[in-house]
């Protein structure tokens, strides 16, 4: 009888013994965000004492994604704000209120005072100067945004690691749930504590990318992005790549294929990442904008000395009409004078220029900016061109775009024949000119500053929520210290009760034997 009786006593201390090691652990944890209070439920089973049914994990999994996908949300807006950042620490128009608008002012205030005095060898030379300093800036700002470029690379394959490594530790974490799951089905499961290493990584993965989970009856989850392409599933996880070529991100099939997943990407510093790269090519689209833009409209004013010469209006279309009616004097192997209306286009003048066999060629072309003009080459120097309207000159700038424009290479020619009858018509172009390039530049910057006060806001308020979710999810499964220690308290005073009571059986054995 008292060996029945003492089998009972002992499993009831061993399950108190258990309870208590398990509100101990809530104690020790209580710090821990991704810990989740676990309840040991203790069953009463007449006549058999008390068994340790199972351990409740107080968790909400949908609270839990909420948190994780904004989290994502959260995470991408902080990488497109860092990057951003470093973007507008390049312009000095944000911390000195100088910059890239000082450099065209410059140059354009120099080309204005040299149409103003076109000899004065003084403005030529400060015309040079400043086309050189403008030159040097815009290269300057675009090695910057180069150098941002190859940093976001390296990062965004960091991230691309961080988030392979987390995915196989999952995968490996789900074969360990498994196996201590059946270990301890009979001991009141004993196991969930492994959940909490689970939560923590599924939150940090959070954190590079957006997830899809589904977790099923043992606890081991599919990890899949929003818009399922799977990342995790049992034992098996699945990698990522960058591709730095192309700024995209690519899903590797077990097959060996490749997928491009970057549209599908909303949340993470991965889609941060790629939302700043695409900021950053639109800047650079700007940057590109600009210089083309100076090497398509600058001209001065010339009609002797170089070989190559342009329209100085641009069109979108070589079918427009010019819009203004003028002549051009041809003085080449003989002279010619070619008359033209505001209904002639530019493939009219050049046919005109070409039939009068005098030395002189045309040719419609494309400019850097996607507008068209007329590029008239002279077979001599020495041949001059005149235009009534003041529409033909040498090009400032030469060049492609951003990558590589540069000062002309004959414009220390071109400002030692100067048209100096036209500098009053090219005074007035510069003033247009000055215009489109400054709207430019200015697009630039306030492109740079609106997106970033923009981004800022935005994640104030998401943050907020962010913040708001994990107050719910501390409320819901966090632990309480004082319930923790009230419920040792009671379990202590059941431990030590059963204690006596096997004291009290040992002195009854005892006190028979000895009578025996």
């Amino acid at each position: 009888m008292f060996g029945g009786t003492l089998g009972i006593v002992s499993q009831g201390l061993e399950i108190l013994r258990k309870s208590i090691d398990i509100r101990n652990r809530n104690i020790l944890n209580a710090n821990n965000p991704d810990y989740a209070q676990e309840d040991p439920v203790i069953k009463t089973a007449i006549p058999y004492g008390i068994s340790l049914e199972t351990i409740e994990r107080v968790k909400s999994l949908h609270y839990v994604q909420q948190r994780n996908a904004q989290l994502s949300l959260v995470s991408s807006l902080d990488e497109r704000i860092k990057n951003n950042t470093r973007v507008e620490d390049l312009f000095q128009e944000f911390t000195q209120g100088l910059g890239g608008i000082e450099y065209i002012n410059t140059f354009f205030t120099s080309y204005q005072n040299l149409m103003k005095d076109p000899t004065n060898e003084g403005a030529r030379a400060n015309l040079v100067q400043s086309a050189n300093s403008l030159v040097g800036y815009l290269k300057d700002r675009k090695r910057n945004l180069d150098t941002i470029s190859q940093s976001i690379d390296y990062s965004m394959r960091q991230y691309v690691d961080k988030v392979n490594s987390i995915t196989k530790k999952l995968a490996k974490l789900n074969q360990e749930i498994l196996i201590t799951y059946a270990q301890t089905y009979a001991r009141g499961q004993d196991y969930k504590n492994i959940f909490d290493e689970r939560d923590r990584l599924l939150r940090e993965l959070s954190e590079y990318i957006n997830i899809r989970v589904q977790e099923d009856d043992v606890g081991r989850v599919k990890v899949e992005t929003s818009k399922g392409f799977v990342l995790v599933e049992d034992k098996f996880s699945w990698e990522l790549a960058y591709d730095g070529a192309n700024k995209s991100i690519l899903w590797k099939s077990k097959d060996g294929s490749q997928a491009d997943i970057s549209g599908e990407i909303s949340g993470g510093r991965l889609k941060g990442g790629l939302d700043a790269i695409a900021d950053l090519q639109d800047y650079q689209n700007r940057l590109d904008q600009l210089a083309k833009k100076l090497i398509s409209e600058l001209k001065l004013p010339a009609k002797t000395g170089i070989t190559e010469y342009y329209w100085t209006l641009n069109y979108a279309n070589p079918t427009d009409p010019l819009g203004i009616s003028g002549t051009i004097t041809l003085n080449g192997s003989s002279s010619v004078i070619i008359n033209y209306t505001s209904t002639d286009t530019l493939t009219d003048l050049a046919n005109a220029i070409n039939s009068a066999g005098v030395g002189f060629s045309a040719v419609v072309v494309a400019n850097p900016d996607g507008t068209y003009t007329l590029q008239i080459t002279s077979s001599s120097p020495s041949y001059t061109i005149t235009d009534s309207n003041g529409m033909v000159g040498g090009r400032v700038f030469e060049g492609t775009g951003i990558a590589d424009i540069k000062v002309a290479g004959n414009i220390s020619t071109q400002l030692s024949n100067l048209d100096y009858s036209k500098a009053d018509e090219f005074n007035q172009f510069s003033r247009l000119w000055w215009d489109n390039s400054k709207n430019i530049y200015q697009g630039l910057t306030n492109a740079i500053a609106g997106n970033l006060n923009s981004y800022k806001k935005q994640y104030d308020i998401e943050n907020a929520v962010l913040n708001s979710l994990n107050a719910k999810l501390q409320e819901m499964q966090g632990v309480s210290i004082d319930k923790e220690f009230m419920e040792v308290f009671q379990l202590q005073k059941s431990y030590q009760a059963l204690a006596k009571v096997v004291s009290a059986i040992d002195e009854l054995i005892q006190t028979t034997l000895n009578m025996i």
